[in-house]
C-alpha cells in the first residue's frame, strides 16, 4: 500500500469513528454525591405519583417525601387535591406532613372526612404536625368517630400535637377503657391534668386509670417529684394488678440515687400489695 492510500485510509477510519460517536445518545451527568437535589431532578418520580399501578405510586409518594423542595411538596398536594386511592394517599399524607405547609390542612382536613376508614386514619395522624386551630377541631372530631381505629389514630394525633381541646372528650372515651385515649391523657398532663385523671377514680375502668396515670408518672419531665408522689398515692387506690405493674415499672426505670421519695413510695405500695411488707 503506498503512502497515499496509508493516508486514505486513516480519514476514512477516523471520520468513521467521529459519525458513530456522534450517533451514540449523551451520556448524563451524575450529580454530584451530596449535591441537593433540583426541582428537575423530580420529574420521574412525580410522573410516577399518577401511575396506574398503586405500588408504583406510592412508592414515588414516599420518595418525594424525602425531598425538601417546593417542587416535591406541591406535586404530593396537587396530586391529593385532585384525589387518589387508600393505597396511594395514605403514604402521600404520610409524606406531605414530613414538611408541612399551612397549605395542607385544608386538603388534609377534606381526607379527615373521607368514607374509607384508613384515609381518615391517615389524615388524622399527618394533622398533629400542623400547629393549627383547623387541624386541632379535626382532631377533636375524629376521637367521636364511630370506628375504633380511627380515634386511636385521632387520640395518638392529640397526644403527639399536644391538643388540649381533644382532653374532655378522651377523658369520656377513658371512661369506656380506651387504651390510646390513656396513652394520649399521659402523654398531655401537667399535674393540674393528674389530679383532674385521678378524680376520675371509680368512674373509669381500673386497669386503664392505671395505665394512664403509670405512664404519666414514668415521663421524665413529669414533675415536680410532690407531683409523682401524689400520682402514686392515687396508684394506691386501685385494686386492678396493672397499678402494681405500672409502680414495678417505674421503680425499675428510676434511679435509686439520688433518692427520690415518690419512688420510695411506690416501693412501699409494692411491698405492700405483693405481701413484702408482710
Amino acid at each position: 500500500m503506498t503512502a497515499r492510500n496509508v493516508y486514505r485510509a486513516v480519514v476514512i477510519s477516523v471520520s468513521l469513528w467521529a459519525v458513530g460517536a456522534a450517533a451514540q445518545p449523551a451520556k448524563k451527568t451524575a450529580p454530584a454525591k451530596g449535591a441537593p437535589k433540583k426541582p428537575a431532578d423530580l420529574a420521574p418520580e412525580i410522573a410516577e405519583l399518577a401511575s396506574p399501578d398503586a405500588a408504583v405510586a406510592a412508592r414515588a409518594a414516599e420518595m418525594l417525601g424525602t425531598y425538601e423542595l417546593p417542587a416535591a411538596h406541591d406535586a404530593l398536594l396537587d396530586a391529593l387535591a385532585l384525589g387518589l386511592t387508600p393505597p396511594v394517599a395514605v403514604p402521600a399524607m404520610t409524606a406531605l406532613a414530613a414538611h408541612p405547609a399551612p397549605s395542607d390542612v385544608i386538603a388534609l382536613k377534606r381526607y379527615a372526612g373521607h368514607h374509607n376508614p384508613s384515609m381518615r386514619s391517615a389524615a388524622l395522624t399527618a394533622l398533629a404536625t400542623y400547629p393549627d386551630p383547623v387541624a386541632r377541631a379535626a382532631i377533636v372530631v375524629g376521637l367521636r368517630d364511630s370506628v375504633g381505629a380511627v380515634r386511636t389514630a385521632a387520640a395518638t394525633a392529640a397526644g403527639k400535637g399536644r391538643v388540649r381541646d381533644a382532653v374532655d372528650t378522651m377523658l369520656l372515651l377513658l371512661a369506656k377503657g380506651e387504651e390510646s385515649s390513656a396513652r394520649a391523657l399521659a402523654q398531655l398532663a401537667d399535674p393540674d391534668l393528674a389530679r383532674k385523671i385521678d378524680d376520675h377514680y371509680g368512674k373509669v375502668p381500673d386497669a386503664s386509670l392505671a395505665l394512664c396515670l403509670g405512664l404519666l408518672l414514668k415521663r421524665s419531665d413529669f414533675g415536680p417529684d410532690p407531683a409523682r408522689v401524689e400520682i402514686v398515692r392515687a396508684m394506691a387506690k386501685i385494686q386492678d394488678p396493672a397499678a402494681v405493674t405500672q409502680l414495678a415499672e417505674y421503680i425499675t426505670a428510676t434511679p435509686k440515687h439520688p433518692p427520690r421519695p415518690s419512688r420510695q413510695e411506690a416501693e412501699l405500695v409494692v411491698d405492700a400489695r405483693l405481701g413484702g411488707g408482710k
